[in-house]
């Protein structure tokens, strides 16, 4: 792939608990117009770890949509982010066990 068919983005994690002041940060090219899965696809071969807290935090969003019918802002705002080509953003988990991810506003 040539490099006009990709671009560049850039992933922000921010964690909670002790290191909450933890910011980890990787970039990742992707085909232009790339989705959620070539995001996942590019992080689990570039940072694997990042690809698993990312990964578990998009499935948790994902999860309580259909689970509860949440009105879940955060798939929207990461799906917006991406194709505007960055940053992706990943807000702390707003409560105690980490599984409420909230947009950043």
């Amino acid at each position: 792939m040539n490099p006009d068919e990709q671009t560049d983005i850039r992933v922000v994690l921010y964690r909670s608990g002790p290191a909450a002041a933890e910011r980890i940060e990787q970039r990742v090219r992707l085909p232009r117009g790339g989705g959620l899965s070539e995001l996942l696809q590019e992080l689990k071969q570039e940072s694997p770890a990042l690809y698993e807290e990312i990964r578990r935090r998009i499935l948790r969003a994902a999860g309580r949509v259909l689970a509860f019918g949440e009105d879940e802002a955060f798939l929207p705002t990461l799906s917006q982010q991406l194709a505007e080509g960055g940053p992706l953003i990943f807000p702390a988990p707003a409560d105690d066990d980490g599984c409420k991810t909230t947009s950043p506003t």
